[in-house]
């Protein structure tokens, strides 16, 4: 949350920073945004007062963004090309080819702890990864992109031998990258960056103090994808004529008149809304009748993008890579039992809570999901949607541990119902059917995640020990512990369910691979708190002995809790040493340090009360792995070379804050 008058004036005078003046300056009037000037009101003054969540303010898209749009472009070509017949020869594997386009030959930051040894995404890597087609066909055009971008740069014409399936795939992929440059120019992204990007962009030669700075980069994309259209092989009612009546009118307007370019962002920018919606994939296709398609799966993509497309998270990780990382690790753990409609509620599980108009600026709500989605997906996702109400999901969570079977989602809801279903967020009353226990476990992972790669990019009470260790043990952790437990009983005993449905069957084989995913939230649990032990060891100023004891006796069972403890207080973590460090300015106050309560203004007193549970947690989940026979010499060597490689990290993170390419 931040304070409206730190923004930029200029932010202002965009058509974002005019509706976000009329929702806090005109609350609850029907007035229209465009027609304020923002020198009427008191920004500078009552802004001080009025804070907002960061996420409502225009930001640089991700190339993720540019994949999801490429892949439902070239989906709605396979499914409504020639004229309504569809394009079979465009199959799911070109989708993916399509995708690949941009992430080929750049660091895979997720393939390691260690940056000095991230892979690339390469040609091996996508051989391993999706197998030969996709590797075919994903070189075959990068190869024709290339020819296709370089003809352009020379004056000549495109490549005449593209067959329409890369055809379609070149068009699509330039129409996915100007429209993130259209929007960026109707966003003004340039005009109020930071003194910091200020500096950086003018190392690269772009002076963002010129009017409509984003000109140049929206003025090529715009003459690549104009001549992508044009070959003679690009689908015309499924892919040329839906965008040259949206996007590409709009930006030539805006070319030749400048002052136009407003138009391109917003809540109905021509560059997100009227691009999105006038997609065949969003026009014709029903995903309340296939919400365990393929297809299904990439307009869920396409949904969460349009609502989540500029979002960041506490790590500055992106809302749509968060979601993408769930989704990939369901798969990791799930693997070919992994169905298209878990998935799709892994894409769509912040979709509700994070665009909504507090967050985002948006509206999205369950009801919308039901519309787009039918009743199933959006009763699902109802389940990982967060409520309003604090003590819901705990509830939620304890019901599931408490109830006599694992419920499936076909006796949990109605699944033959497309429109009236239960939709209430977290509804306590209900408990967690094994989709939803599978989202919350793997969200959780992800978060664990994001907070292990990025501790120098957190601010404010996620710099420090506190907020982290309460959340993982007293918010997060005590709605997954007993949907863990719950877990583990299950397939211990084994799932009480004679039923010989198709839908018990892939229910008990899910069971069978949730073994790996039981594993997973081990180990991110515990990798997560070496971190946050190495942070507290740095709030104490501890010295590298002293840190990697505090680290060890934490995960070992063989120290009992009250010597550990004991040991910890009197030894490393006292006072005089905050206070020195306190003084020093590494820790703003005792309030940010997990011993201490978490208080403003007056000075607290120490509370061990929240580290003592999180040691407790620790030492259970070395209880569940001899319960599963995990606890093997083997087994406890590899954790501890993860713990090892995060305790790493974090101090090359903190040595190199702000290097990194």
């Amino acid at each position: 949350m931040i304070p409206l008058s730190s923004l930029p004036y200029a932010f202002f005078f965009t058509t974002r920073g005019r509706e976000i003046i009329a929702s806090e300056f005109f609350a609850g009037q029907d007035i229209d945004p465009t027609t304020i000037d923002p020198d009427s009101v008191d920004i500078a003054g009552s802004g001080d007062k009025i804070y907002i969540n960061s996420n409502r303010i225009p930001k640089l898209e991700p190339m993720i963004d540019a994949s999801v749009v490429a892949a439902n472009l070239l989906l709605g070509v396979q499914l409504y090309g020639k004229r309504g017949k569809g394009v079979p020869d465009i199959t799911h594997d070109a989708l993916i080819a399509a995708m690949l386009q941009f992430a080929m030959n750049r660091r895979h930051r997720y393939s390691t702890l260690r940056p000095g040894n991230y892979a690339k995404v390469d040609a091996a890597m996508v051989l391993e990864t999706f197998g030969e087609s996709v590797l075919d066909q994903t070189l075959s055009l990068q190869t024709a992109l290339q020819a296709f971008i370089e003809a352009h740069d020379k004056g000549e014409p495109p490549p005449a031998d593209l067959s329409p399936v890369t055809a379609n795939s070149v068009a699509a992929i330039l129409v996915s990258r100007l429209r993130l440059s259209a929007r960026a120019a109707g966003d003004a992204v340039l005009s109020y960056v930071s003194p910091l990007q200020r500096e950086e962009l003018l190392e690269k030669g772009i002076d963002p103090d010129v009017e409509f700075a984003e000109r140049p980069f929206m003025q090529r994309d715009f003459e690549l994808a104009e001549k992508a259209l044009a070959m003679p092989q690009v689908d015309h009612a499924a892919l040329r004529e839906p965008i040259r009546s949206t996007l590409m009118t709009a930006v030539k307007d805006a070319l030749e008149q400048p002052s136009k370019r407003f138009r391109l962002a917003g809540r109905r920018g021509k560059a997100v809304h009227d691009v999105h919606i006038n997609m065949p994939v969003m026009e014709y296709y029903v995903a309340a009748e296939e919400p365990n398609a393929l297809a299904t799966l990439h307009v869920a993509s396409l949904e969460m993008m349009r609502y989540l497309e500029k979002g960041r998270r506490k790590s500055y990780s992106t809302m749509l890579a968060h979601a993408f990382r769930l989704t990939s690790f369901a798969e990791r753990a799930l693997g070919s039992v992994l169905e298209p409609g878990i998935a799709t509620i892994a894409l769509l599980h912040d979709v509700v809570e994070d665009g909504s108009s507090q967050v985002t600026g948006y509206d999205q709500s369950l009801q919308k999901i039901m519309f787009r989605f039918g009743g199933p997906i959006a009763a699902m996702v109802s389940e990982v949607t967060d409520s309003t109400t604090k003590q819901a999901a705990l509830q939620k969570a304890m019901a599931t541990f408490n109830h006599p079977q694992l419920m499936l989602p076909s006796k949990q809801y109605n699944t033959g119902r497309l429109n009236k279903m239960p939709l209430i967020a977290t509804d306590a009353d209900r408990p967690y059917t094994l989709a939803g226990i599978i989202v919350k476990l793997i969200d959780t992972i992800v978060s664990f995640d994001e907070g292990i790669r990025d501790p120098d990019l957190m601010s404010g009470w996620w710099c420090h020990s506190g907020v982290r260790i309460y959340w993982a043990e007293r918010v997060r952790g005590a709605i997954i512990k007993p949907l863990l437990e719950r877990l583990v009983r299950e397939i211990v005993s084994g799932p009480k369910n004679d039923d010989d449905s198709e839908e018990a069957f892939m229910t008990r084989s899910q069971l069978r691979r949730g073994i790996s995913l039981i594993a997973l939230i081990l180990d991110y649990a515990d990798m997560y708190a070496a971190q946050n032990l190495a942070i507290l060891a740095r709030e104490y100023d501890l010295s590298r002995d002293e840190r990697e004891a505090l680290i060890r006796d934490f995960f070992n069972p063989e120290v009992p809790v009250e010597q550990y403890q004991q040991k910890m207080l009197d030894e490393w973590l006292t006072e005089p040493r905050l206070e020195a460090q306190i003084r020093a300015g590494v820790v703003p106050a005792r309030s940010y340090v997990a011993l201490y309560p978490r208080t403003k203004g007056a000075m607290p007193h120490r509370d061990i009360s929240t580290f003592h549970e999180y040691i407790h947690s620790a030492r259970r989940r070395v209880q569940i792995r001899q319960e599963l026979g995990w606890y093997t010499p083997r087994r406890r060597v590899a954790l501890q070379s993860k713990l090892n490689d995060v305790v790493f990290l974090y101090d090359y993170r903190m040595a190199h804050r702000w290097d990194e390419d």
